[in-house]
């Protein structure tokens, strides 16, 4: 829920944000990023907030707009996606139609809005894998950024990445990473790790595996399934995996197919996505996460995961090294071997998790959600002004 907006003063900063709340069910990175930050901005008493959506049809969206309480909003008369379509022909009607005059129009996302006088402000989440999976989407966003008066990018790598693909950006790009909510730097209680284990199935004193992540071939699970069978303790039933998460029919069933491969005893549990405070208790009764992504621009769940105590097992490629830093165990992501040998030093040395999990707590601090708002707020206020 959204704490009721404070009066702004004369001098209050008017944002307009743009996202489509629709995406609120089955929320990704990229939706977590734009709730956290309204939720922060709307507290703010030197930011006039207000929020536009396209028309809304999913529940968990409705349910998330209602939330918003007094807090000024308004839903578009189409869907955020057809109104996004009409403004890469058309770039009429401006937000200021709805938004009436605001200094800037942030979009949490990479959408390409007119506006008659404000200036407009986006976040890049992943440049790298959608011009991997999408060639043509440069175009798209080379539109995008280039209409873009500020460009705030969630990691440095991600930078590094939209400045080679379009260097005319520079010196439009600001660093607002995304982060782990404050509930994940909090234990969890007692009550709640019993209720997650029995949300999962899993028998008390059962060691366990997670990986928090959709079923996008890109994620990599299926090797991780295939890896996990190497394990004798996987496949003898003493070691559990957990993979939460969810995909379309085809996805879900290749990780089925790999998962039956395992052999009668092993135990593997796909429950779908769970969030809050049985996310946090799921993490916590964990043995370790285990990341094994090929393009990763960020990555929350290693964040939550660290904050958490627990070890993380990465990708040593695109963002995650940066963002576990010395507390990651790393392998190769395209390697059946090098993601067997991880896992296999990570359970054997007891010790070393539990220093790198200590290590793990004191990184993920850096990234909490307050202080990626701090940031967001200064980039935009250090550019205020009429386009």
């Amino acid at each position: 829920m959204v704490a009721e907006p404070t009066a702004g003063t004369p001098a209050a900063m008017r944002v307009a944000l743009v996202y489509d709340m629709d995406a609120c069910r089955g929320p990704t990175g990229v939706t977590r990023h734009a709730l956290a930050q309204l939720e922060r901005l709307a507290k703010r008493p030197e930011v006039a907030l207000s929020v536009l959506s396209g028309r809304i049809s999913e529940p968990d969206g409705l349910v998330y707009w209602e939330s918003l309480g007094s807090l000024p909003r308004r839903e578009l008369p189409v869907r955020t996606r057809d109104a996004l379509r009409w403004w890469r022909l058309c770039s009429w009607p401006p937000i200021e139609l709805w938004s009436k005059e605001v200094d800037w129009v942030y979009c949490p996302a990479e959408y390409a809005v007119p506006t008659r006088k404000a200036r407009r402000a986006v976040t890049c989440h992943d440049v790298l894998q959608n011009l991997r999976s999408h060639p043509k989407f440069r175009h798209r966003l080379r539109e995008t950024f280039g209409q873009a008066d500020l460009i705030l990018s969630v990691s440095r790598f991600n930078t590094e990445q939209l400045l080679e693909a379009f260097p005319e950006c520079q010196g439009r790009v600001e660093y607002v990473p995304n982060g782990a909510e404050d509930l994940f730097f909090e234990p969890a209680s007692e009550s709640e790790r019993a209720a997650v284990r029995a949300d999962l199935e899993l028998p008390r004193g059962l060691p366990y595996l997670i990986s928090v992540a959709n079923f996008q071939p890109r994620k990599n699970l299926a090797r991780l399934v295939r890896v996990a069978g190497r394990l004798p303790e996987v496949v003898g039933g003493d070691l559990a995996l957990v993979l939460l998460g969810a995909g379309s029919d085809s996805e879900d069933r290749l990780l089925r197919e790999a998962i039956s491969a395992l052999g009668p005893r092993a135990v593997v549990r796909m429950p779908g996505y769970r969030q809050g405070k049985l996310l946090r208790a799921a993490y916590a009764e964990a043995t370790a996460l285990v990341f094994p992504s090929l393009c990763e621009s960020f990555g929350i769940p290693a964040v939550e995961a660290m904050a958490q105590g627990i070890p993380v097992a990465l990708a040593d490629s695109t963002a995650l090294p940066e963002i576990g830093g010395a507390a990651g165990w790393y392998f190769d992501p395209e390697s059946d071997d090098s993601l067997l040998a991880t896992l296999r030093n990570l359970l054997d040395q007891s010790d070393e998790r539990a220093r790198r999990a200590h290590l793990g707590r004191q990184i993920a601090e850096s990234y909490r959600w307050q202080a990626a708002n701090d940031l967001l707020v200064n980039a935009l206020a250090s550019r205020r002004g009429a386009r």
